[in-house]
């Protein structure tokens, strides 16, 4: 079941790194910290996501589901 994620890490990453996780978008924090957020199909997709950051060696912060009420409209694919 698809499912809207905010995935928030240490660092700002580039923006450039949108399509390598699955078009989530990209969003940098004045805190110094990174949000990735975005509608994955399921966990075998969260997965993948979680799998490229532990593969860039960045430090992740928090992995939150986000409920229906709080997900954008705009951005939902299905």
């Amino acid at each position: 079941m698809t499912q809207y994620y905010e995935i928030r890490i240490k660092g700002h990453l580039d923006q450039s790194w949108t399509d390598w996780f699955d078009g989530m978008t990209i969003s940098h924090e004045t805190s110094g910290e990174t949000l990735l957020t975005g509608y994955l199909p399921d966990q075998a997709a969260l997965h993948g996501v979680l799998n490229r950051l532990r593969d860039l060696s960045v430090q992740l912060i928090s992995v939150n589901p986000v409920g229906d009420a709080q997900a954008p409209e705009a951005d939902a694919n299905g």
